[in-house]
């Protein structure tokens, strides 16, 4: 969708929570626009966990329900509450846009674009944790709050010169604390019973250790595939210790595209390291696993790592030589062949003639 692809690609909203083991989050990315375009003013993506569930727009003024394959079905009823949440986040974005603006001197025509993002966050059981709300304008962060059952945290963005007053802060606290943070906790945990068959699901990790030539010695990786939900710990040892890792290249969890994750770890050895005979194990702690996972690798298997390129003309050479080999052979036994069949046909000739032999000394 147009929100997804334009928030990974001029953003300015960062991910600065992660939900730990058996907590969900509900999230609320939000686009506004002004200016000559063909989408909506103003549209939200929903999405539970890394899955989206809904989308709403001020074309329609409906949030639509998303099936796991993306496709849009019937309208999405959170109640009127959450509908004027979206309502008034609209307008807040509209006025806040207008004052972005006039600080960055954009007076000429043109298309603006604002985005925030909201989530909260609660644990298995459903208890609430804390509630964040952050924007961002122009590829700048604008502002963020923080908010728990405990505590409220305003931070200002870098540069701006329009931040929330102490009356305006004390405000925003009244308003997450005991609006947004219970309604969105209430809306996570309906969502978590409904989509309970996505969200609760738990795929086992394929774990696979790899081993390649490269730059003198070897690259050795450490791979899980096919895992959900997509929070994992992947470790790298060498003899049973864990592997620093400064000294490895490590990805990022990424979607395979089937619903599932992936993640691996590179560590590159020299040939030196590499005739200490180590033992590498790679090993992943998952929610779908009882018991640690891993799979081992020693060094001491991997005997040479050259690799020999053959050109074009010589693989040809070859053929030629193999397929004369193969049609001397073919003709070598084909005249033997022949050669036993002319012997056996002489043979009754010679019979013949000695027994006149024979016969005539017999006579004699």
């Amino acid at each position: 969708m147009f929100v997804l692809q334009l928030m990974s690609g001029s953003l300015l909203l960062h991910l600065v929570m992660s939900s730990g083991f058996g907590n969900h989050s509900l999230w609320g990315l939000f686009i506004y626009i002004s200016g000559p375009t063909q989408f909506p003013e103003f549209s939200m993506v929903l999405m539970l966990d890394d899955i989206q569930v809904g989308y709403y727009d001020s074309d329609t003024d409906q949030l639509i329900k998303v099936g796991a394959g993306g496709e849009k079905g019937a309208e999405f009823d959170l109640g009127q509450l959450a509908l004027n949440v979206l309502q008034n986040n609209m307008m807040e974005m509209r006025i806040r846009s207008d004052l972005v603006k006039k600080q960055l001197n954009l007076t000429s025509p043109g298309v603006y674009i604002q985005q925030r993002m909201v989530v909260c966050e609660v644990q298995e059981d459903g208890q609430p944790i804390l509630i964040m709300s952050r924007d961002g304008a122009n590829g700048h962060d604008i502002d963020s709050i923080h908010c728990n059952t405990t505590h409220f945290l305003y931070g200002g963005g870098d540069g701006w010169d329009f931040q929330l007053d102490t009356i305006r802060q004390l405000y925003e606290q009244m308003r997450f604390s005991n609006i947004y943070l219970p309604l969105c906790a209430l809306i996570l945990r309906r969502l978590l019973e409904s989509e309970k068959h996505l969200v609760m699901r738990r795929v086992r990790p394929r774990l696979r250790l790899l081993s390649q030539p490269g730059g003198g010695g070897a690259q050795i990786t450490c791979l899980a595939t096919d895992f959900y939900p997509r929070h994992i710990n992947l470790t790298l040892l060498r003899d049973g210790e864990p592997v620093d890792e400064n000294q490895m290249t490590v990805g990022s969890v990424l979607p395979n595209g089937n619903g599932l994750y992936q993640l691996r770890k590179t560590l590159m050895v020299d040939e030196e390291e590499l005739q200490r005979k180590h033992k590498y194990t790679c090993a992943a702690s998952h929610l779908s696993l009882d018991n640690r996972l891993d799979v081992s690798w020693r060094a001491e298997s991997f005997r040479s790592f050259r690799v020999y390129v053959i050109s074009a003309p010589v693989v040809l050479l070859l053929v030629v030589v193999i397929l004369l080999l193969v049609l001397m052979m073919k003709m070598r036994k084909r005249s033997g062949t022949e050669g036993i069949s002319m012997e056996t046909q002489e043979s009754p000739g010679a019979s013949n003639d000695e027994a006149l032999e024979q016969g005539v000394e017999d006579g004699t």
